[in-house]
């Protein structure tokens, strides 16, 4: 069994990552900037798992904790910020890796690394989370109910109040506001456009914003679509409405900038929820619909990260893996990866084509 190097192993998501593959036994080497939070959280996973300091921008630094050709999970960000240096030292130290990357631009750095992972046998998986992973499965889950090509593609991620908010995610959030993302439709913005769409209970109508997301490159080829919308929104409304103003106001926000959004956050925790969702649906020209969500009621963000620990452990026990780069959905397969969220507890919920648009 190959060695996990989860990177960012003790932030929000890298946890999620890690306490799962620990529980499965599998041997974890916990990296991060922080090397007492790294080894202290190693410890805490067991004794087979150890903890070290490593710098995703520092080169020898990652190179000398893939000495033992680990398979390499990125848990660190903001992503948009990366350039493809760690994947090229996978390419180096042969090092099969995964991210949970919903971040367009790096997305697209590992496609491009894509013919160089297949040429050595390895794999390179990308966007191992709500966004693209869940979202593209939920598709292709419809695509075997609905063969036919949608006219309009709509994806949105709910986020709960209660769940933990990392810098790195709202980094990536805040530096996107207001800019503008290249659609197949033409050029929309970052938190503009309001929408209000039908999510499961327990969470209902529930407004939300646009954002952007690999979905804009990956579902007009994968669905045969021109028209594809991401969207975010929070169960704290007012939150939504804030982004939205603050995109409004202007454009090139930095990472101190999410700093402080970041500690304003932490002081609304404990309203609402910890849970979220992600629901895709497909309008079609007579109007029909057809939609699908996964949700957890609870901990979001394990739900989250769940297909980044699936693909991990994948590799990691050294199944027959799918070289090159790849999407989680295409990796497992879509309806396998649904079917093993659906066992580990979390819902999904699908509505048929009968059902009316009403978004």
């Amino acid at each position: 069994m190959k060695p996990v190097l989860v990177i960012g192993g003790y932030g929000t998501f890298g946890s999620q990552v890690a306490l799962e593959l620990a529980a499965r036994d599998i041997p974890l080497i916990v990296a991060g900037r922080d090397a007492k939070k790294s080894t202290k959280f190693a410890q805490q996973l067991g004794p087979a798992h150890r903890g070290l300091f490593l710098d995703v921008s520092q080169r020898e630094s990652c190179r000398s904790a893939m000495q033992d050709r680990p398979v390499v999970v990125n848990c660190a960000g903001p992503f948009r910020h990366f350039d493809p240096s760690l994947l090229e030292l996978c390419l180096e130290t042969g090092c099969h890796y995964a991210d949970i990357a919903d971040d367009r631009h790096y997305a697209t750095l590992v496609r491009e690394c894509g013919e160089q992972f297949a040429a050595k046998n390895l794999a390179a998986v990308y966007g191992c989370s709500s966004l693209p992973a869940i979202s593209g499965a939920l598709g292709l889950e419809m695509q075997q109910q609905c063969p036919r090509a949608p006219e309009q593609i709509r994806v949105t991620l709910f986020i709960g109040n209660d769940n933990p908010k990392g810098l790195a995610a709202v980094s990536s959030l805040v530096e996107g506001l207001g800019q503008p993302i290249p659609a197949p439709q033409g050029t929309i913005k970052c938190f503009f456009d309001r929408e209000t769409v039908p999510l499961p209970p327990p969470f209902g109508r529930s407004i939300v914003f646009n954002f952007d997301s690999p979905e804009y490159d990956l579902f007009p080829k994968l669905f045969g679509t021109g028209n594809v919308r991401v969207k975010v929104g929070f169960e704290l409304t007012f939150g939504s409405y804030v982004m939205h103003m603050l995109a409004r106001a202007h454009t090139g926000y930095s990472p101190r900038d999410a700093q402080w959004i970041t500690r304003a956050c932490q002081f609304l925790r404990g309203w609402g929820c910890s849970g979220g969702a992600v629901m895709t649906e497909f309008f079609f020209a007579d109007r029909s619909t057809c939609r699908a969500a996964m949700l957890s009621k609870t901990e979001g963000q394990k739900m989250a990260a769940w297909p980044c620990m699936l693909v991990a452990e994948s590799l990691a026990k050294s199944v027959p893996v799918r070289s090159g780069a790849c999407t989680a959905y295409e990796f497992l397969g879509a309806e396998p990866l649904l079917a093993q969220m659906v066992a580990a507890g979390f819902e999904l919920h699908t509505v048929p084509t009968e059902a009316r648009v009403n978004g």
